[in-house]
This record gives structure tokens, sequence and C-alpha cells, in this order.
């Protein structure tokens, strides 16, 4: 069986190419694929070729981008009894019968119209829930995960810079550990839906002072400060945000290296995390908070974009980083 699928062939280039898949195992799922969830920060950076910055770049190409998608069950292997036709699932990704193709990092090819999976690494999505949201699922999960290393309590003051969707689930999921968050960003849009939908606060950095808002609550500083802004230069605002013996959690992903000044952060006894990746524990919570409206994703979706225009939607995401918020990619038709 073929299927359409995203292809980075080499940096710079998307194309969207003809796929061999296995067939459906013992063990596994097939799945039709409705939308897939972009991963802006990182599908940025591989499509650069800036992911792989400490290794031999070429060796990583071609490549399948995508690491989220949702779909509905259409063939449930051998030995497979927690799965029926029909099923609506989320899940990472598939693989390709092109011995050549890489998968390296995160990139599970997700971004296919049908992907052939691992039962274990599919979770049900309520039939009522929005696909396109549940294509988004990892990107809940990466928060929900660096709000676990770094231990956001109940009680914290959060203040948390940059809201893309990082920004704005690592907000949900600070509130959901029961703090109250304070955020901000300079893109007036993403401030307002962060307002209605993830924040208990919200500074438009264009015009207001994310230091001014903190200081106004608690004068000795925030318990925690969550970057998502992938920006190297941001640790030292951070650092001044926190009270002492306080938490920084530096949640985007750092093309560039980060430079500490450690004089500064010694005399504040910093604890600094560097989350990664997400935990799969935490899909079926991720599945169950989807259905009750506790998180929130379908209506931070800016862009449904048709598959077949993928190239222009990264060129957005590379030249317009500002300009989309939640992006997906329909598979219909594929």
């Amino acid at each position: 069986m073929k299927a359409p699928a995203v292809v980075f062939p080499e940096p710079k280039r998307v194309e969207i190419r003809e796929m061999e898949l296995p067939d459906v195992g013992p063990g596994q799922v097939g799945i039709r694929t409705a939308f897939s969830g972009v991963s802006q920060g990182t599908e940025r950076w591989a499509l650069m070729g800036r992911y792989y910055r400490f290794e031999d770049v070429p060796e990583h190409y071609p490549c399948s981008p995508g690491y989220q998608a949702a779909g509905v069950v259409e063939v449930v292997g051998a030995e497979v009894e927690s799965y029926a036709v029909g099923d609506h699932v989320m899940t990472m990704g598939t693989h390709f019968a092109h011995p050549d193709h890489k998968y390296s990092g995160p990139m599970q090819a997700s971004h296919a119209g049908y992907l052939v999976a691992d039962a274990s690494a599919a979770w049900k999505v309520a039939p009522e829930v929005d696909l396109a949201a549940a294509s988004l699922f990892h990107m809940a999960g990466v928060s929900r995960s660096g709000v676990r290393v770094t231990k956001v309590q109940p009680g914290d003051l959060v203040a948390l810079i940059g809201l893309g969707m990082i920004g704005q689930m690592s907000a949900q999921a600070a509130r959901r550990a029961g703090a109250r968050v304070i955020a901000t960003d300079l893109i007036a849009d993403r401030c307002a839906l962060a307002a209605e939908h993830s924040a208990d606060r919200v500074v438009d950095g264009s015009g207001g002072n994310l230091e001014d808002a903190v200081r106004e609550e608690r004068p000795d500083g925030a318990d925690v400060v969550i970057d998502t802004t992938g920006i190297s230069s941001m640790y030292e605002r951070c650092r001044d945000l926190i009270r002492h013996e306080g938490k920084i959690m530096m949640q985007g992903y750092y093309p560039d290296p980060i430079s500490i000044e450690f004089h500064p952060t010694h005399l504040t006894r910093a604890s600094v995390t560097f989350p990664c990746g997400w935990d799969d524990e935490e899909n079926d919570d991720i599945a169950d908070d989807m259905k009750t409206g506790a998180l929130r994703l379908d209506p931070l979706i800016t862009h449904r974009i048709p598959f077949r225009d993928a190239a222009a939607a990264y060129e957005l995401v590379v030249e317009h980083p500002e300009a989309s918020l939640g992006m997906v990619f329909d598979w219909t038709g594929a």
C-alpha cells in the first residue's frame, strides 16, 4: 500500500511523495489519517538543518517530520484486542518500507495519509473530540512533562514567556498543577487567546511589562519561570524574574548555545530544568481532558492546511512564525 507523505529530502526542501507502507502486522493497527499536527519549532529547525547541529547533518536526510497525528482505525492486526475498526485514535506516526529513510530525533513520519502503528503507541479519543485538536496531543504532552520535571506546585506563581503552542500548553499544564500563571508574548492575538484559554493573567509584551506584573503580585519574584521562546539569550531574563531558590524551566528548543553567568545564578540558588520530550503515560489523561474540555487545544488552531500545501505551510513557519499558532495538515482525499 502507498500513501502520500511529507518528506524533507534535504535541508530547506519539502516534497509530497508517494511512500510505500508495510503491511499491518500482529500487534499493530492501520489508521486512516484525519489530521497531523505540526510542531512548528522542532520541524522548522529540522527543515533548516539546524536540529542536528552537533552531528553530520546530511546523514539525517531524507527524513519525514512530525510526531503527532490522529485518525480512524481501519485495520486491526492479529493479537490486538483493545481496538476496533472505526475507533478514533491519536498516535506518533509510522515507518515506511524505504530502507534509506531516516527518523532522527523525535521524527516519526506523522505527516502521512495512512499510518501503521503499534497498538501500544496509539491512544483512543472520544468520538466527540475534534481530531484536529487530537493531532496536537504531544504539544500538551511536552508541556505536562516539563511541569512534572520542574515540580510546579499548587500555589506557585509561574511567569511564562512565549505563547506559541508549547507556551499555551505549558500555561494550561501549570494551572492544572494548581499554579497561578502570568504569561507574556509580543503577539497580540496570542495574548488574547491565552487570556481566554490558557493563563490567569496575560501581559501584552508590546506595551506591558511581565516583570512589573510579577513584582506586583510577588515582590520577591516568581516561584517558577518558564521560557518557551527558543531564544538562548532569554536565560538571564528568566533568572532575574525568580525569587531566591526559585526555578527556571528552559522549555523551548534552543538551536544556539545558552550562556550562563555563574555568579548571579549561584547567589539566587536557582534550580534550572531542561525538559525533553513527553511522557506517554499522560496520553490517556490528555484524551480525557480533551473530552471534558479541561484541555483547550481546538480553539488554538489557527491553520488547517490541505496536506498538498505543506511546502507553503512550512514557508509560513520559517518566514513568518508569528502568523500562526496551532497548525495541522488536513489529509482529506489522501
